[in-house]
């Protein structure tokens, strides 16, 4: 399917890494552009989105080493990687 108008849109989307900010929402409201971001936990672990985004898509190898962020890795992520994790040692 065309997204955009541009063929294999997700797919070229997925590839380049940028998949963009995703920011937790404490308060509705409007944001305007020149508004003031606090960035108020900035984890030292080094899994960004970008490199899940690829351990789930292209290079699942790099799924074991989701595992460094530790709590910040949502509940169903650890156990999808876990799960990889013991099939790799299976194999």
């Amino acid at each position: 399917m065309a997204h955009m108008r541009v063929r294999r849109w997700a797919r070229r989307f997925t590839e380049s890494g940028r998949s963009g900010a995703y920011l937790r929402v404490l308060h509705p409201g409007t944001v305007c552009a020149g508004d003031r971001v606090l960035v108020v936990h900035r984890p030292a672990h080094g899994v960004s989105i970008s490199m899940t985004l690829f351990a789930l898509t292209f290079k699942p190898d790099l799924l074991t080493g989701l595992l460094v962020a530790g709590d910040d890795l949502q509940k169903d992520m650890q156990r999808h990687t876990r799960e990889h994790q013991i099939r790799e040692e299976l194999c």
